[in-house]
C-alpha cells in the first residue's frame, strides 16, 4: 500500500504516533501527495513528464527511473554511469537528455530504453538542460559553462557565459531566446540562440537554482539562502525582475513548475513546498511546510518537481523520495 503523505503548514501540532495509516492525520489545511514506490534510495534530482503518464526522473550514482502509468510503477534503467545526474529534459516521448557531474551527457531516442553518452568536451559538472526541440538545447553548470547543441547533442559547442560563478538553471522559450541563473544572483539572458548572454538586474545575491518562463515576457526565478527561499518574477521579459520573497516563507528553493502564467509549485530544502495561483504574489499562504509520515515525522529535502497540468505533478528529493499529486496538491 501506498503511503499517504501530508504536506501541512509549519506549526505547534500534537499527532498520536500510532495513528492507522489508512486513516490519514490531516493538519491544518495542509497539502496531501502520495508517495510512490521508487525503487531506490539514491538522492533523486530531476524530473520530466510528456504528459501525464510518461515521464523520467534522475539522480545520484547515475539513476535513472521511468514510468509510463503515472507513477504507479517507475522501472529503472541502466544509464552506463555512476557519477550524479542533476537535470533531464524530454522533447517528446522517446527523446530526452540528461546531464550531471564530469560533464556528463546522455541521449536517448528510444524513450530510455537505452541511454548513449555524449561528448560534452568539458568535465564540468552540468546542472541542467533546456531543449526547446529535439535539435536544439543548452545546458549549464560548473564555473559559468554553457554548451548549446543544433543537432541533438552529436555535437556540443562551449559558450561564453562572461561569468566563472556556476549556473544552476537553464530555460528556452524558443531556439533564440533564453535565461540561465546561478550563484551569486546571477542572471544571464540571450536572444540570438547563446552566441551572446547579457548579466540582468537581479537584485540579490541569494543563489538561483531554477529559472522557469510560461511565454517569452512571464518568468520566475527560485533559489534563496540555508535559512529562507527566494523568488523572483519578470513580466517584460527579464529587463526587470521582481523581488517576491516577501510573499514566500521557506527554505531555499530547489525546483520550480509552472503551467501557466498564474498556477505553479516550488519545492526545496526542508521538504518545502510552495503553490501560487496568482504568478507569485503569494505562495501558499505565507507559509513554510513540512512533509509528516505516519506514524512519524520525517523531513525530506525536495530537488525537482513538473506539473504536466495545473492538477498533475510529480516532485522529487532525497533518499528516492516520489510525490505525486492529481489534484494540485490540495486537500
Amino acid at each position: 500500500m501506498k503511503k499517504i503523505l501530508v504536506i501541512a503548514f509549519v506549526s505547534i501540532f500534537i499527532f498520536n504516533s500510532c495513528k492507522d495509516e489508512s486513516n490519514p492525520l490531516i493538519i491544518d489545511s495542509g497539502f496531501i501527495f502520495n508517495e510512490q514506490t521508487s525503487g531506490t534510495t539514491n538522492n533523486l534530482y530531476g524530473v520530466s513528464f510528456t504528459g501525464t503518464n510518461i515521464g523520467t526522473v534522475v539522480g545520484n550514482i547515475g539513476t535513472i527511473l521511468r514510468t509510463r502509468n503515472g507513477g504507479a510503477t517507475w522501472t529503472i534503467q541502466t544509464s552506463g554511469k555512476t557519477v550524479p545526474l542533476y537535470s533531464v529534459c524530454f522533447t517528446d516521448t522517446a527523446n530526452g537528455t540528461a546531464v550531471g557531474g564530469t560533464g556528463t551527457i546522455l541521449k536517448t531516442t528510444d524513450g530510455g530504453a537505452t541511454w548513449n553518452a555524449q561528448t560534452s568536451g568539458t568535465i564540468k559538472f552540468l546542472s541542467a538542460v533546456s531543449f526547446v526541440d529535439t535539435n536544439n538545447g543548452t545546458a549549464v553548470g560548473e564555473g559559468g559553462t554553457i554548451l548549446r547543441t543544433t543537432n541533438s547533442g552529436t555535437t556540443w559547442v562551449t559558450q561564453i557565459s562572461g561569468t566563472k560563478f556556476n549556473l544552476r538553471g537553464v530555460f528556452f522559450t524558443d531556439t533564440n531566446t533564453g535565461t540561465a541563473v546561478g550563484d551569486s544572483g546571477k542572471i544571464f539572458r540571450t536572444i540570438d540562440g547563446g552566441t551572446n548572454w547579457t548579466v540582468q538586474n537581479s537584485g540579490t545575491t541569494d543563489s538561483l537554482s531554477k529559472v522557469i518562463f510560461t511565454s517569452a515576457n512571464n518568468g520566475i526565478v527560485v533559489g534563496g539562502t540555508s535559512l529562507s527561499c527566494t523568488t523572483l518574477r519578470t513580466t517584460d521579459g527579464g529587463t526587470t525582475w521582481t523581488d517576491q520573497t516577501g510573499a514566500t516563507s521557506g527554505y531555499y528553493l530547489y525546483g520550480v513548475s509552472f503551467t501557466d502564467a498564474f498556477t505553479g509549485t516550488a519545492v526545496g530544502y526542508n521538504g518545502t513546498i510552495l503553490r501560487t495561483t496568482n504568478g507569485g504574489s503569494s505562495w501558499s499562504n505565507r507559509q513554510p511546510i513540512t512533509l509528516l509520515y505516519q506514524p512519524t515525522l520525517k523531513i525530506i529535502h525536495l530537488f525537482g518537481v513538473y506539473f504536466s497540468d495545473a492538477n498533475t505533478g510529480t516532485a522529487v528529493g532525497a533518499n528516492g523520495v516520489i510525490l505525486r499529486t492529481t489534484n494540485g496538491g490540495t486537500k
